[in-house]
């Protein structure tokens, strides 16, 4: 059965209210059959005293003459008192006398022994003397049987049950009327609640009626539903408003995006043709016309090809930034262990010197973009390749470590390390904290960097101090919907 709390409110205030009233009918019905038990048993014993009182008087000269024949006609009197259970004279050394013949087959009490007066068990004793003037002469033995009071108090719990029974009804009758006066407001409050939650029409109201609490409580709750009707419609409309700006942003985004391909398209192909022209032709120039050109011609001439060496390289920085930021990703799972091993396969035949010490964890798996996670770890692996490469040896170390749900990654080096002062500008396009005559550089690869790790849902972080190498740690998803 479940418990109370889930019953309906209705349901409560009646179980109360018949719960109270049983309880007061109940309490006022058992005072009033102990009252009248008490009172029952006064009027027996008064009556009982009474008679005895009579006979005692009646028996008096009999008692003093020793006349048991008269004694005997005195108390048979009581033969038409149907209560009474035995009688027994004794004389002044409360010897026995005589006693009323037919009503109790138990002998009459020995006054030798205490008796126990009043009510005894299922009867009541009574023990009176006999008095000739002032002498007592003898003592008069009452016993009254109580089903007389039994009966009467019988008779009287039936009628209090049935007095009760009948005001219980009338109570039920009058609480089922009178609780709809409590209950029928907060049921209509409830149910216009349900209404407004389930169809959410902020417009309804619950009707209310009344000034008291409850008329109080549905005003309150009209007023409430008033200002998140007012509310809703406020949201609703910047809601709308939003969308319009949305839609419009994202049309200006899409039109900066095919801006942003055809400036792409522009510096793949139109600005990568002066550049093999000026290239081209300092070649040629330097080839030519070389023995023709003093120290200074051909120091302008190498300045030349090296800068149009540099711009090629920031053209395709540039387009390696801008492709990784709108290209669709294909992930899966990707041996990161073997991936690493070919970076550095490829750096160490471009440069072997000085020599390099490399160690990379094995069976190391991410899962990701195969090609833009290719990108990150050229970079990361060419830093640490390029800073390194003024110590006696280069030392590099690619680790991994699984934590909850992430694998960090990370690569260490023994290079020239950076300023940590410096750490917000790292992964900013354009942003170097070495000049290029020390470092050639972009300042696109961090950059890059930190744009496909974003992709994948992912964090990077470094740690460095000058002079003592520095520490990238890329995080990435074990595994996970990435887009």
């Amino acid at each position: 059965m479940r418990g109370w709390r889930y019953w309906r409110l209705k349901t409560k205030l009646l179980f109360l209210t018949l719960f109270v009233s049983t309880l007061g009918i109940a309490l006022v019905c058992a005072s009033l059959i102990f009252v009248e038990n008490r009172n029952y048993k006064k009027q027996l014993e008064s009556e009982l005293h009474v008679i005895a009182g009579i006979l005692a008087e009646q028996s008096a000269a009999a008692l003093v003459f020793e006349d048991n024949v008269q004694l005997t006609s005195i108390i048979s009197s009581l033969e038409r008192i149907n209560t009474i259970r035995q009688a027994c004279v004794y004389n002044e050394q409360d010897n026995f006398m005589t006693s009323l013949v037919g009503i109790d087959e138990q002998p009459c009490p020995s006054l030798d022994q205490r008796l126990e007066l009043g009510f005894v068990d299922d009867v009541y004793r009574l023990l009176m003397p006999v008095s000739l003037g002032n002498e007592t002469v003898g003592r008069l033995f009452l016993s009254s049987h109580l089903e007389v009071l039994r009966g009467h108090i019988r008779t009287f719990v039936w009628v209090a049950i049935g007095i009760g029974s009948t005001i219980l009804l009338a109570l039920v009758f009058l609480a089922l009327r009178l609780q709809r006066i409590v209950s029928g407001p907060i049921l209509t409050l409830s149910e216009t609640a349900e209404r407004i939650a389930m169809n959410h029409d902020y417009s309804i109201r619950a009707p209310v009626s009344g000034t008291d609490e409850l008329g109080r409580l549905g005003n309150t709750f009209n007023e409430m539903i008033g200002t998140i009707q007012q509310q809703n419609l406020r949201i609703l409309e910047s809601r709308d408003n939003l969308e319009r700006v949305v839609d419009a942003r994202t049309s200006e985004l899409s039109m900066a995006n095919r801006e942003l391909e055809a400036f792409s398209y522009s510096v793949s192909h139109d600005l990568r043709q002066p550049l093999r022209a000026i290239e081209g032709f300092g070649q040629a120039l330097e080839e030519d016309c070389g023995e023709h050109l003093n120290d200074v011609g051909k120091d302008y001439l190498r300045r030349i090809r090296a800068a149009s060496v540099r711009m090629a390289s920031l053209i395709d920085g540039l387009l390696i930034l801008s492709r990784v930021s709108r290209q669709s990703m294909e992930n899966h799972s990707i041996d990161l262990s073997q991936m690493l091993r070919e970076i550095t396969d490829e750096l160490k035949d471009i440069s072997d010197h000085p020599p390099a010490e490399i160690h990379i964890q094995p069976g190391m798996q991410v899962v990701g973009d195969s090609r833009m996670l290719r990108i990150v770890f050229q970079n990361l692996l060419g830093n640490a390749w390029k800073y390194s490469s003024k110590e006696k040896k280069r030392v590099i170390e690619v680790s991994a470590t699984l934590e909850g749900s992430v694998i960090a990654i990370e690569i260490r080096d023994n290079g020239v390390g950076f300023d940590m002062r410096y750490i917000d500008k790292l992964f900013v396009a354009f942003n170097r904290l070495h000049t290029p005559s020390e470092f050639g550089g972009t300042g696109i690869g961090l950059a890059t960097v930190y744009r496909v790790i974003r992709r994948h849902h992912g964090t990077i972080s470094a740690t460095s101090e000058v002079g003592k190498g520095a520490s990238f740690v890329v995080k990435l998803p074990v595994s996970g919907d990435q887009r």
